[in-house]
Formats: C-alpha cells, sequence, structure tokens
C-alpha cells in the first residue's frame, strides 16, 4: 500500500512461485479445454541466479482441485540450467478423457460420464523450492443429455410472468436491450484503481460467487473472477438489484466500481407468485458447440432447477422486477429519426458508449437543439437522458434545458424547462402528463463551468402507447475509450480527430 505494508493479497512464498530468481514456466495456450482436445504443454524455465543449476531432473503432476488427488505426473530427464532465460523443459502430454472420466450421480445422466473438473499444473525442479503452477479446466467434449421439459426458458419478462403465475420454474436470460442504464455491461479485464481517472459505462472489479450453491456444483469455480469466467463475461450486462428486496443475494455478483456501487447480479433466484424463477444475464444458449463453459453452466444451472434443491426464499413481485426493465432500443421501435445533423444518431441508438458531441471549446457557448421525427405520433409521459459515459471532466454534460414538441416540425410548443446535474447516471425527466406528438427537441441551454460542449450519449422517450414488438436480435455494444483534457490535449474537439504532427525543420 501508499505505506509500503502488505496488502494481504498473496503471500511472499506465493508470490516467488512465479516472480523469483529461478522460475519454471508452461505454454499454455488457453485455460479452457475439451475432454477430446489434446493437453500438450511445452514447459521451460527462466533462471537468473548466481550460477548455473548442475543436474536437475524437473517433474511435473496435475492436481485434482476439488480432491488434491494427483491425476497425472511425470519427470524429464536431469540436466544443467544454465543462466538465461527461454531455456526448454520437456513437453506434458496428457490424455484429458483419462483425468475427467467419473461417475455422475445425476439420475439423468448415463453411468461413467465425464464431469467438469479443475485442475492445477504443477511444474518444479527436485530438490529446490523452486516451482510454479496454473489452473486450467477439463469440460465434456458433448451435451451429456437431453434438457429437462418443465423448465421454461425464455429471453421475455412478460413470458415469465405468465409462466410464473402458474407456479412455472422459469430460467429467465433478458435481452441486454431491455434493461434499463443502470445495469451495466461487464469488462473482461477489471478497471485500474478506480473509474473516474478513466470513465466508461462498464466497471467491474470482480466478481463475488457463492460456489457452495447447489446452482453451481457442476460448474467448478472458486469464489472469485478466474480465467474460465471470460467466456461468461464477455458482451455481457448484467442486473442493478438496487431496487429489489435488500435480502436478495445473488448467487455471481459482479463488483462495481467502489465509486458507484450499484449491487449488481449476474446469477440469482427469487420466488415470483407460485412460481420460481432463476436469472441469468450470461448468456447460456449462443454457439455452445464452442462455447464449453456457458454449456457447462448451462447443464449445472437447469440440473439444479429440476431438483428439489431449487426452492428460492426471496419473493419478489413481478411489478417490482420490472422496476430493472427497460425498452433501451425504444426510439428504434418508434421509427425515430434525428433531423439535427452530425453524429446526432448516435443519441437514439440505444447504446451508452456513442454519443452525440457538438460544439467549439474556441468559440462562445451555443444552444444546441436534438430535433427527432417519429413516424407516427407517439405517446409518452417524459424521457429518459443518459449522458456521456467517457470523460473524466464530464465534458459535455447539459445543465438548464427545455423540451418542446411539434406535429408538423415547424410549429414548437414548450412542454418543459429545468436543470439536470452534472452526472454519469441516467436522468428522468417526467413531464406529469402524457402527450402525443410526431416531433420532440431537446434544447442544451446551458452546460457546466466553462465547458462549452454539449453531449448525450442517449435519449428515449418513457412510451406509454401500445405494447411494442419484443427485438429478435440483441444490442452488440461498441467499445469506446476514455477521455480527459490529458489524454484529449492536441485534438479537434469539432471532428475528434487528431491534428497532424508538424514536421521538424
Amino acid at each position: 500500500d501508499a505505506f509500503w505494508e502488505e496488502k494481504g493479497y498473496v503471500t511472499a512464498k506465493e508470490f516467488k512461485r512465479f516472480n523469483n530468481e529461478t522460475v519454471p514456466l508452461a505454454r499454455l495456450y488457453k485455460r479452457t479445454f475439451k475432454t477430446d482436445e489434446p493437453f500438450e504443454i511445452e514447459t521451460e524455465i527462466a533462471h537468473f541466479g548466481e550460477k548455473p543449476i548442475e543436474n536437475v531432473v524437473t517433474y511435473w503432476k496435475i492436481v485434482d482441485v476439488k480432491n488434491g488427488r494427483t491425476a497425472a505426473n511425470g519427470e524429464f530427464p536431469s540436466k544443467t540450467i544454465e543462466i538465461g532465460k527461454n531455456i526448454p523443459l520437456g513437453k506434458i502430454n496428457v490424455n484429458l478423457t483419462d483425468l475427467s472420466n467419473e461417475k455422475d450421480r445425476s439420475p439423468r445422466v448415463s453411468k461413467g460420464a465425464e464431469t467438469a473438473k479443475e485442475f492445477k499444473l504443477v511444474v518444479g525442479l527436485k530438490n529446490t523450492t523452486f516451482e510454479n503452477d496454473w489452473n486450467f479446466w477439463v469440460y465434456p467434449s458433448k451435451p451429456v443429455n437431453s434438457e429437462p421439459k418443465n423448465i421454461f426458458i425464455t429471453h421475455s419478462w412478460e413470458e415469465s410472468e405468465a409462466k410464473l403465475k402458474t407456479g412455472a420454474k422459469v430460467l429467465y436470460m433478458p435481452r441486454k436491450a431491455d434493461l434499463d442504464w443502470t445495469s451495466p455491461p461487464l469488462d473482461t479485464v477489471p478497471v485500474f484503481w478506480t473509474r473516474y481517472m478513466n470513465p466508461a459505462w462498464g466497471r467491474m472489479v470482480g466478481l463475488s460467487i457463492d460456489k457452495k450453491h447447489a446452482a453451481l456444483s457442476k460448474f467448478p469455480t472458486a469464489s472469485y473472477f478466474d480465467w474460465q469466467w471470460t467466456e461468461l463475461v464477455k458482451n455481457a450486462r448484467v442486473i442493478n438489484l438496487d431496487r429489489l428486496p435488500k435480502n436478495l443475494q445473488p448467487i455471481v455478483q459482479p463488483i462495481d466500481d467502489w465509486n458507484r456501487n450499484y449491487k449488481l447480479g449476474m446469477i440469482f433466484e427469487a420466488k415470483v407468485g407460485r412460481g420460481k424463477l432463476l436469472v441469468s444475464s450470461a448468456d447460456l444458449e449462443n454457439d455452445l458447440e464452442t462455447r464449453i463453459v456457458a454449456r457447462q453452466l448451462r447443464k449445472s444451472i437447469l440440473d439444479y432447477m429440476v431438483s428439489a434443491k431449487f426452492n428460492p426464499q426471496v419473493a419478489v413481485t413481478p411489478e417490482n422486477f420490472r422496476e430493472v426493465l427497460f425498452d433501451t432500443r425504444v426510439m428504434k421501435k418508434l421509427g425515430a429519426k434525428v433531423l439535427t445533423t452530425g453524429d446526432a444518431a448516435n443519441a437514439i441508438d440505444g447504446d451508452p458508449n456513442t454519443f452525440w458531441l457538438v460544439g467549439d471549446a474556441k468559440k462562445d457557448r451555443q444552444n444546441q437543439e436534438l430535433t427527432i421525427n417519429f413516424s407516427n405520433a407517439v405517446s409518452f409521459s417524459g424521457v429518459v437522458i443518459m449522458p456521456r459515459q467517457n470523460h473524466r471532466e464530464h465534458e459535455g454534460d447539459v445543465r438548464e434545458y427545455a423540451i418542446q414538441i411539434s406535429d408538423d416540425g415547424t410549429n414548437w410548443k414548450e412542454l418543459k424547462r429545468g436543470a439536470l446535474v452534472s452526472t454519469f447516471e441516467p436522468q428522468k425527466i417526467l413531464f406529469g402528463q402524457t402527450v402525443s406528438t410526431k416531433f420532440i427537441k431537446f434544447v442544451s441551454l446551458s452546460g457546466f463551468g466553462a465547458d462549452k460542449m454539449t453531449a448525450i450519449a442517449d435519449l428515449a422517450v418513457i412510451y406509454t402507447g401500445a405494447r411494442l414488438p419484443e427485438d429478435t436480435e440483441d444490442l452488440e455494444y461498441k467499445r469506446v475509450k476514455s477521455a480527459s483534457p490529458d489524454i484529449d490535449e492536441g485534438v479537434n474537439t469539432d471532428d475528434k480527430k487528431p491534428k497532424p504532427t508538424p514536421k521538424k525543420p
């Protein structure tokens, strides 16, 4: 820490396994395998001790993490380790089927079926303290059973509600576009220190996993984010549970950046009326032939749901659950088009990683107008504004605003005037009435401090009309880099393209 004291993340002995004068190494090209894949691993060593290590034998072993037993082992011929790096030791070649072939006690699975397992590869030098290790996971090469018929699986909350009313068991995997903007995407690499230094919509710093929960009994995992979870968090959004009962504790809880500290759920369960609900925002449906981790997690969850152990204790009402949902593609469904030039279409695309940015930092601040035309008159009671997510100094945040509506795009009526706050949070503007119109105009009247820009990540109406069709395709969010005055220096604020570097004389 700042006082050069140990933080307690790792002991000195553990740290020296991979950061020492002599370190055994293994060329693992990945960490997740199927049982029918080759496990051929080259090993080597980096040695920077005082002198060569004479006539030393290298050993290796593969340990079953669950029971601590050695599943396979071997040795390489004795050799002298010279000072240097990338010194080859030998090649490990193991049949993964032999490691994973174990009886599965599930009544729906045939005897002798392959099971998912976590292993640890250990490589070391005999008669020394130099040893290193790497975890890896082995999954069945193919699905081993058909899925249960008494579990209803859906992406639709309306379908979930209908089934739960009948007392059904429901696995609900919400579409990303159906979650409101306080339910953020996940990162495959946790944020460094704090998102206030490099802001973004996603701010995950890891996972807290109830590894003893019965839903994960056939999915080997630690209590924290490890390599196999990278497949599951990729392109996933999670659900903000702040508006659900406080005693609802997720099975898998992504940890939000401490500045924002949302209570997030990736996998959780609840009792809804007569029914039993399990929710997974991880994709447990697509490309399961290649996404073997997702396939195994799906199996573990479904086996749990058909068992007597599936008995959620925390009750959630359907009305309460709807609070975490919001159709972020509503503008597209309503046929909305922007009449404002530039990149204004980014403000209605449903993706907070894109944004409308307008203004000139070198001139006086101007009022900016975002004009939207619907294909037909639309009924709504307010709007939700999602501020720009990636600028450390909140460049472009709108303070005072006006909202106007029109039936013809020529004659305008002011509907609402007020002020927003400078924040990364979505902000609701309620009208206190329902209006129906073909045109809406958002006018940015002022900003904060000396900021002369206007930025909006998304604007969506709070729709009150007839039910809209559900999306059949999910939304894929674009990536955006964090921005700040430090890294924006030398960049043209009109088009955000780097200025040409002057040539030296």
